[in-house]
């Protein structure tokens, strides 16, 4: 049986961790490219103010005659509004260095080429710089009141403002983060701790009912090896009925009989004997204390043998023929024995005079024995053949009804099954079929 084992509280735990494990880093790593995003919008509000400031500042000039671009970025850079300007250098058009104005050092540390390249085709390039101390390098395209660019602008500017909203969005980016963190492991782990309490419901509904299932197939079993020992013990009762009504006739005569009496009563006494032998081989072999193969060619060899005896001086053959093919192991063997003596003794009562039985052996499949059991009589009637195997009351002297009702059982007990093959007034077939109950050795 498959065991279904259920699952423990530790399984469960760590599963949830894994869950909250994989929730904790998608927040992380979904949070980056916001923070990275979000600085990038300041830093760009920043140099947004800046240039429009410079680009002001140069309108005012341009209205006051003076459009010198060197004057401009002077007075850009000493505006009360703008953040403390920690260098400043003006650039040609073209990009090249033209004159530094404030800060010699910072400014030489300030806007890389990259950015004053980018402002030559008249974009504002930012960059903010946190070490060692926060700065953001500007690069800002000068127009005259033509939109001609007459000159870049390239500014230092401190960035402790812009360094603590970037603390400001760090702190409240993480409060967000920890926040979903929180709801979402929270929810998860709740759906994941009912999923989990129902999985182990059903695990062990599911291995109860594993265990009623094969306490149910054991008591089958059982069921199955008591029928069939009661089948058996139900052919033992039916086959000795005649023979002790023959001895019974034969003690109440107080052994005054002739010869031919004696001899019967002699016949009786070991056919009862080797009835008992049988049944006793039978339930030897349904538990399985030995275990050997037999042929269909041997099966039908010693189903004469125990045959002839029966047919004394009466003119009925009996003829077997078996076909080729894997031997039968001997507790199938020995049952089917069973049902085959009984339906060759019946077929040897529906004979009157002069006729034949024959019993055959046929694999029409490669998976079954079929047993034809075939006699020479006159037929059973309609009415007796739809009730055939239902107990009834026997026609026969001496006969219980039951003799072919327990030989379906046995059938049945196999695998099989038996059945009315064929019934008319040149004869009755029975057959009776094997599935499957070929040796395996």
């Amino acid at each position: 049986m498959t065991k279904f084992r259920t699952q423990s509280p530790w399984t469960a735990g760590l599963a949830i961790l894994a869950a909250l494990a994989l929730l904790g880093t998608a927040i992380t790593l979904g949070r980056a490219p916001m923070r990275a995003d979000m600085r990038r919008q300041l830093a760009r509000r920043d140099a947004s103010i800046v240039a429009a400031l410079v680009e002001k500042q140069l309108g005012d000039a341009a209205n006051a005659d003076e459009a010198d671009p060197l004057v401009v970025l002077l007075d850009a850079a000493t505006i009360p509004g703008l953040p403390g300007v920690l260098g400043a250098r003006l650039h040609a058009p073209e990009g090249t260095l033209f004159a530094t104005l404030l800060g010699g050092t910072n400014a030489a540390a300030g806007p890389d080429d990259a950015l004053i390249a980018g402002a030559t085709h008249g974009e504002v390039g930012v960059r903010y710089v946190p070490e060692p101390d926060p700065r953001l390098d500007l690069a800002v395209p000068l127009h005259d009141s033509r939109g001609m660019l007459v000159g870049i602008a390239a500014m230092t500017l401190d960035a402790s403002g812009l360094a603590a909203e970037y603390r400001r969005l760090d702190a409240s980016l993480a409060r967000q983060g920890w926040l979903a963190f929180g709801v979402l492991g929270g929810a998860m782990a709740l759906v994941l701790g009912i999923a989990f309490h129902r999985l182990q419901r059903l695990n062990r509904l599911l291995e109860e009912r594993s265990e009623r299932l094969v306490r149910a197939n054991r008591e089958l079993a059982l069921a199955s090896k008591t029928s069939a020992v009661g089948a058996v013990a139900s052919h033992l009762v039916h086959g000795l009925r005649n023979p002790l009504l023959a001895l019974q006739h034969f003690v109440a005569q107080e052994g005054r009989g002739d010869a031919v009496d004696q001899a019967d009563a002699a016949a009786t006494a070991r056919r009862m004997k080797t009835m008992l032998d049988d049944v006793v081989r039978v339930l030897r072999d349904e538990q399985g204390l030995s275990a050997f193969e037999i042929s269909a060619a041997e099966l039908c060899g010693e189903l004469e043998r125990r045959l002839r005896p029966a047919l004394g001086e009466r003119p009925v053959r009996l003829e077997t023929k078996a076909a080729a093919g894997p031997p039968l192991d001997n507790r199938t063997a020995n049952l089917a024995l069973l049902v085959l003596e009984n339906l060759a003794t019946n077929a040897f009562q529906a004979i009157d005079g002069p006729g034949v039985v024959r019993v055959e052996a046929e694999r029409p499949s490669g998976t079954r024995w079929c047993f034809r059991v075939s006699d020479s009589g006159t037929g059973i009637g309609p009415e007796a053949a739809g009730r055939l195997f239902t107990p009834q009351e026997s026609t026969k002297p001496g006969g219980t009804g039951l003799g072919l009702a327990l030989s379906r059982q046995l059938a049945r007990h196999l695998g099989g099954d038996l059945r009315l093959d064929h019934t008319g007034p040149s004869g009755t077939t029975f057959l009776l079929e094997l599935p499957g109950a070929v040796s395996t050795s």
